[in-house]
């Protein structure tokens, strides 16, 4: 391992008490830290902050890094606000800081900022600005709230992180003072080793499956757009052709807690119930088998900050069907087929495409190509975010009048 400065720099990350209520936010941070870790030259080391009752489960997938157990990633725990109150005072979260310190932290990352006058320098991430894009989707309230918890992660953080040129754009319209904090890092899904994956006869046997399917492994978040596919299986199967989609990820969304019902209504609506099923939260091993022996992967999405399916498509070297919006293109999947964001038509004719040139023979060998570039692609993310976290640290070591 390359050293700098005489010592490996280590890197803290958040791993928020609420994370698991936004399961892109933790396959994100998850896949980050292999990336890292895949470096085997790096030269820094991550280290997790978690809640001290944390379960080791939860950790599940994780790569082997070493944990600090701390109340202080606690949106509301007494120690936080108090902190907070401080930050408000003198721009700086000593609380957080001192922690920090102890375990001789070099920078914080994916985390709340700790403010430029702190030692520590902190890295921040915004994955998107959905609430500037579809404002409809939040009120008034939790608009303003984002803006102001966004606006302290720009002007506390030494370097911003932004998930997308896309967002990059959104960005520069948002804190044009700050543009020359932000940075730019594409996200890579990292996999498990698909040796492990059940096989297509397991899979048929734990879920009921008897026939060829399309997956749809997104969120039931309103703007995930699902009505799209549903309408589009509707239309299929007026023209005579049954398809199978089965849907994983958690079915409710809080912004809009009746969208499952109504999804599931319209589905009854359509006589469709045998070719649009919902599976709910599956394990990473099933979601992964489940993944690997469909047609295709759906991302009907009308908006995404890096979209995680369409980056575990890549990594597994699968077809993708999906919404052509600005960061699916961004994306660019070789595999990939893009249909006009909204149009039930449009969606049927790619899963009907789909089906027509279905080849097992042609699938396995773009797999065994994903899988021969993708150590690859981890080391190149690990790699860019490595770059980003010792820019911060270099620019906190600077004289302030010198600093970006």
């Amino acid at each position: 391992m390359v050293q700098v400065g005489g010592a490996v720099k280590r890197i803290a990350f958040f791993m928020q008490a609420n994370q698991h209520e936004w399961l892109g936010g933790l396959s994100y941070l998850r896949n980050l830290l292999k990336a890292v870790l895949a470096n085997p030259a790096r030269r820094i080391d991550p280290v997790l902050m978690v809640h001290p009752a944390m379960a080791q489960a939860d950790l599940s997938g994780f790569p082997a890094v070493e944990v600090i157990r701390t109340p202080l990633v606690m949106h509301r725990h007494p120690a936080r606000l108090a902190s907070r109150a401080v930050f408000d005072l003198c721009q700086r979260d000593i609380t957080l800081e001192l922690l920090l310190r102890k375990h001789r932290i070099d920078a914080l990352s994916h985390a709340p900022a700790i403010g430029t006058r702190s030692a520590v320098p902190s890295i921040g991430w915004i994955p998107d600005f959905q609430h500037v894009r579809m404002p409809e989707y939040f009120t008034q309230r939790e608009r303003d709230e984002r803006n102001r918890q966004y606006l302290r992660l720009t002007d506390g953080s030494r370097r911003l992180i932004l998930s997308s040129n896309d967002a990059l754009r959104d960005f520069t319209a948002f804190a044009p003072h700050a543009i020359d904090k932000a940075r730019v890092l594409h996200f890579v899904a990292c996999p498990d080793s698909t040796e492990a994956a059940l096989t297509r006869e397991q899979i048929g046997s734990r879920f009921g499956i008897d026939r060829p399917y399309f997956h749809l492994p997104n969120q039931f978040w309103t703007h995930k757009n699902h009505a799209a596919v549903i309408e589009a299986v509707g239309l299929l199967r007026k023209q005579g052709t049954d398809v199978l989609v089965l849907a994983t990820g958690k079915t409710s969304d809080h912004r809009d807690p009746q969208h499952f019902e109504r999804l599931m209504t319209r589905v009854k609506q359509l006589g469709i119930e045998d070719s649009f099923r919902v599976l709910g939260i599956v394990s990473l091993p099933e979601l992964q088998s489940l993944m690997l022996h469909a047609l295709a992967l759906i991302n009907p999405s009308n908006f995404e900050g890096w979209s995680t399916t369409v980056e575990e498509s890549k990594s597994l070297g699968l077809p993708m069907i999906l919404s052509d919006i600005p960061v699916h293109q961004e994306q660019a999947p070789a595999l990939g087929r893009f249909f006009k964001n909204g149009s039930a038509e449009a969606l049927a004719e790619a899963l009907l495409s789909a089906i027509r040139t279905h080849d097992p023979a042609v699938a396995k060998q773009a797999r065994e190509a994903a899988a021969l570039h993708l150590p690859e692609r981890m080391v190149q993310f690990g790699r860019t975010y490595e770059e980003i976290a010792l820019d911060a640290i270099t620019d906190a070591m600077r004289p302030r009048e010198n600093r970006s």
